[in-house]
């Protein structure tokens, strides 16, 4: 979940039946990452070379089954982060994630802090290890200008995924049809949005945050190859319109995949603020491509990802080479190369802010 953790410790408790017809999980997982970046002047005296950082990850189910076909869980994930996340932001972070789910023949529908469809269908660039491309966490090593977060101040000024992420974990209600011929379809309704994940934050002075969410999905086997597909569209009322789409094919170790996102407004919408931080850029496209190679125990995969707010100069451009290799069952040894180019309206964005960052990790699992 963190880009290539070098030690992390997890704890999982076997599932217990306490009954019949209750199940319960639960995990508990602890991540150190250590990562050596060289910047280019005159950015690097803004940032330092040597950075390590923790996360502690929470995960808890309880299922109860009715019967073979009926079931009903309560889900919740926890995680509580001492990594800067973003340029400036040194407060650590705490995430939640906390819903109910039911699961029945007629369709899955969950409420509370859950993931829109659109995100939990998409697919893209493939990721090796824990390093993953969208909702880069790469800015614990290389900030970006254009990704800013300090105290309650949160500015996205170029989209930090090709998935549909701008309410995150807000309360809300899903609901996924059954799969048919290989496609799943999914609607998402967002009462209010207060996250600080994509382009709005609670923060925002938006009148209106209520929004919907529609997502598609596919995965069929053609000619030996595995074959993935998503599409996303999300509207956020009278503040932007949202689109995503994706493909992943696999074949003997090989996986090639790629996405891409796109955001944009409106007359009908509110009208751009820039003393609002987050208005001035919701208008913006962002795309991904990769390709991965998985042997034995060993995995190795370079992927790029590109993000631009059309009506400003920032732009965003991530290159990455990324390994693992597992020793067995429960070590895994992982490295990272990847460089991060900015460009924008404040001055180190302007003058190419940019550099490199070298990962090693180790990820212990029990």
């Amino acid at each position: 979940m963190k880009i290539l953790p070098a030690v992390t410790i997890l704890a999982m408790v076997p599932t217990i039946a306490t009954a019949s017809s209750l199940e319960t999980e639960y995990s508990a997982t602890l991540n150190n990452y250590y990562g050596y970046t060289d910047y280019a002047k005159p950015y690097n005296k803004l940032q330092k070379q040597n950075n390590l950082n923790s996360s502690l990850n929470l995960f808890g189910r309880a299922t109860y089954h009715y019967n073979e076909n009926y079931s009903s869980s309560l889900i919740g994930y926890f995680m509580v982060d001492s990594a800067k996340e973003i340029e400036n932001y040194n407060q650590g972070t705490w995430g939640e994630e906390v819903y109910f789910l039911t699961e029945t023949p007629y369709g899955d529908i969950s409420v509370g802090q859950d993931s829109n469809v659109a995100y939990k269908f998409a697919v893209g660039a493939p990721s090796i290890g824990s390093y993953q491309l969208n909702n880069t966490d790469l800015a614990n090593f290389l900030a970006s200008p254009n990704w800013y977060q300090k105290g309650h101040k949160v500015s996205y000024k170029t989209l930090d995924s090709t998935y549909i992420n701008t309410d995150g974990a807000s309360l809300k209600a899903n609901y996924i049809t059954p799969e048919f011929a290989g496609i799943k379809l999914g609607i998402t309704y967002i009462p209010e949005i207060y996250s600080q994940s994509g382009l709005v934050s609670k923060k925002a002075r938006y009148k209106d945050k209520s929004a919907y969410v529609l997502g598609a999905y596919g995965a069929w086997d053609i000619l030996d190859y595995e074959l993935e597909a998503s599409l996303g569209f999300a509207d956020y009322h009278k503040n932007d319109k949202e689109y995503s789409a994706g493909i992943s094919i696999y074949r003997k170790g090989w996986t090639f995949g790629a996405s891409y996102r796109k955001t944009e407004v409106n007359k009908s919408d509110y009208a751009l603020n820039k003393e609002n931080l987050y208005d001035a850029y919701r208008e913006g496209r962002s795309y991904n491509i990769g390709l991965s190679y998985a042997f034995g125990p060993f995995s190795t995969g370079i992927s790029y990802f590109d993000s631009k707010a059309e009506n400003t100069h920032n732009h965003d451009e991530i290159i990455s080479w990324s390994n693992g290799y597992q020793y067995n069952k429960y070590t895994t040894f992982s490295f990272t190369a990847a460089h991060l180019l900015s460009r924008g309206e404040n001055y180190e964005a302007k003058n190419n802010a940019k550099g490199y960052a070298f990962i090693i990790g180790m990820e212990l699992s029990l």
